[in-house]
């Protein structure tokens, strides 16, 4: 076989492996804060705004000859007080289309949490924030078999050896798409004493709690719950700069995922307008580095993955890019208007 079979082969086997080991993950994790934990919503702490509006898009894998993940990522969420207790509500949409057979999943999800510490009448000196979350919505699932090569489609006659997808595959399916209900619960901490320049945080999650069915088949193959660990320190050097040390964990089934680094921000003028610049390590997978702007109304960043498994061989360390935006909307306040400020 020449080496453009093999790379279709290799890549569909790593695809076929990790999407029944995991779900889709995105590097800017921090961004995708819904996605990550139920129990950030709407949990502002002493930051200003009325609401967020996340964005983030990730894509991947196309360094090895094929049609390249997407994943695409949309949030809102807004802080409320409910008898003197802060809650927030929210939801967020995530699309991941998986490349080969157009392997798609939808995902809607509506959030809400519970600041079991804090009260509205005492929000201004508070100093902990300490809450619960949980997310319920569905998921919709489909792929499209034609798509895909099958060994009878195989064609020593194209272009001296490949496959040929206008040859029958005498495949038949009865069934390629499933929609299914779900459930995830979260528990966020940060400490956020005003005057302090250390301000630590962890959070915990659950996905999937009802381990829906998620065979295209017929079949049963019920989806693992996954767990989420993660945590950080933002640390105020002085009136400019600030860093964040932060881990994450996830678990999924046999799955593993463990990334370790730093976030670093700089003071570039008087409208508190910063540049950003990160670096992680997805241990035996990937080194991540990110760099953006953030303003109290807005953040920008974008980020670049370098592989560092052995599919490096594939693809020259060639990874995923992602870029994201999170607005903060204040009432009465364009995001132009804000953007001006710069």
């Amino acid at each position: 076989m020449n080496k453009k079979i093999i790379s279709y082969l290799s890549g569909f086997i790593f695809i076929a492996t990790f999407v029944k080991a995991q779900d889709y993950h995105v590097s800017q994790y921090d961004v995708a804060t819904l996605y990550l934990n139920a129990g950030t919503t709407g949990m502002y702490g002493h930051e200003t705004g009325d609401y967020k509006v996340y964005l983030d898009q990730r894509s991947q894998w196309r360094s090895i000859g094929i049609k390249p993940f997407l994943t695409s990522y949309i949030a809102y969420d807004k802080p409320h007080t409910i008898r003197n207790r802060n809650v927030g509500f929210g939801a967020f949409i995530i699309n991941n289309n998986g490349g080969l057979g157009n392997y798609n999943t939808f995902t809607f999800m509506g959030s809400a949490a519970y600041d079991i510490l804090g009260k509205a009448d005492t929000k201004s000196t508070q100093k902990h924030i300490l809450s619960v979350g949980i997310q319920m919505g569905l998921f919709y699932r489909s792929t499209n078999p034609d798509k895909l090569n099958y060994d009878v489609q195989y064609s020593l006659a194209n272009n001296g050896g490949a496959f040929d997808q206008s040859i029958s595959s005498n495949e038949i399916y009865n069934r390629v798409n499933i929609t299914r209900f779900d459930a995830n619960y979260g528990l966020y901490y940060k400490y956020i004493e005003r005057g302090e320049k250390v301000h630590p945080y962890a959070g915990f999650s659950m996905s999937h709690l009802t381990k829906p069915n998620e065979s295209l088949v017929g079949g049963k193959t019920q989806m693992p719950i996954k767990f989420i660990g993660y945590g950080g320190c933002e640390i105020k050097i002085d009136d400019k700069m600030d860093i964040i040390p932060r881990i994450f964990y996830a678990n999924q089934a046999k799955a593993n995922e463990f990334t370790g680094g730093l976030l670093f921000y700089y003071r570039i003028n008087e409208n508190n307008v910063k540049i950003m610049a990160g670096f992680d390590y997805r241990l035996k997978d990937a080194y991540n580095i990110s760099l953006g702007l953030k303003h109290p109304s807005y953040a920008l960043r974008f980020s670049y993955d370098i592989n560092a498994s052995y599919l490096k061989n594939y693809t020259n360390g060639r990874g995923a890019l992602e870029v994201s935006l999170i607005y903060v909307g204040e009432k009465g306040k364009s995001f132009f208007k804000s953007v001006s400020q710069f």
